[in-house]
């Protein structure tokens, strides 16, 4: 069996509760298409081909793994010796129910890969460092930033539970959080998207700054006045969405 490797932020669950309790979270039926992230070790994987979902596909970066997966599972499981933070989702064509134990020095790539190939997410049941996930699901103060703020508009993200570090092999020195992703209704192009992206991450470049500071403005417009005090922290997403899009009609 391939060795762990810290470099991949590797952190293997072995307890069996949690694995069940996770895939249980994404009440998936034989009807739906499920895709798992950084397959490793094969935990969730087992519990997963248990359930006899319609299709199974798992992504994994490590080869050594990729090539324990295929002998465990056969063809019980698709498996692709990929990089999640660059993958192409969108090649496969349909929906997914998605699943992943996320690497903590990689979780936000990933997601923000996501973000990209949005259509393809039915749901999303990720484990997450917990101090990540508090960031993901903040709305306003230090904990809420660029990409939590662009996160919101596209996905209603919420906390499911806690999983301590004796969990897992090795235990991590932190907690994890496992969270559910759902895609709201609302969608923008993606040249747009890019745009917005930019803007938010100026937005909150100095984060002490007012928003105005941040982008570079002596005042806002007269239609932004309720803006012109606030910080970007203290503003909701869909704000900073009219805030953009008022801006770059001017």
């Amino acid at each position: 069996m391939s060795r762990l490797k810290k470099s991949l932020g590797q952190h293997f669950l072995r307890d069996k509760k949690v694995v069940k309790r996770i895939v249980d979270s994404g009440k998936f039926s034989h009807k739906d298409s499920v895709l798992e992230i950084g397959a490793g070790g094969g935990a969730l994987t087992e519990e997963i081909v248990s359930r006899n979902p319609k299709e199974f596909i798992a992504v994994e970066i490590d080869p050594e793994w990729v090539s324990f997966l295929k002998e465990k599972f056969g063809d019980r499981v698709k498996v692709i010796n990929a990089d999640a933070t660059e993958f192409d989702f969108s090649s496969l064509g349909k929906k997914f129910v998605y699943f992943g134990n996320l690497p903590y020095n990689v979780s936000t790539a990933i997601l923000r890969n996501l973000l990209t190939h949005r259509k393809t997410l039915k749901k999303g049941i990720f484990m997450v460092q917990k101090e990540v996930a508090d960031r993901l699901t903040a709305k306003s103060g230090k904990e809420y930033g660029y990409f939590p703020a662009l996160l919101s508009l596209f996905f209603e993200i919420k906390k499911l539970f806690n999983v301590p570090p004796k969990a897992f092999t090795p235990p991590p020195k932190v907690m994890s959080t496992v969270i559910e992703i759902t895609p709201k209704e609302f969608d923008m192009e993606e040249e747009e998207l890019k745009e917005f992206e930019n803007f938010l991450k100026r937005a909150f470049s100095q984060r002490r700054k007012k928003l105005k500071k941040n982008l570079g403005l002596k005042e806002l417009p007269e239609e932004l006045k309720e803006f012109k005090d606030k910080r970007a922290e203290e503003i909701l997403a869909g704000e900073l969405l009219k805030i953009f899009r008022l801006l770059k009609k001017l």
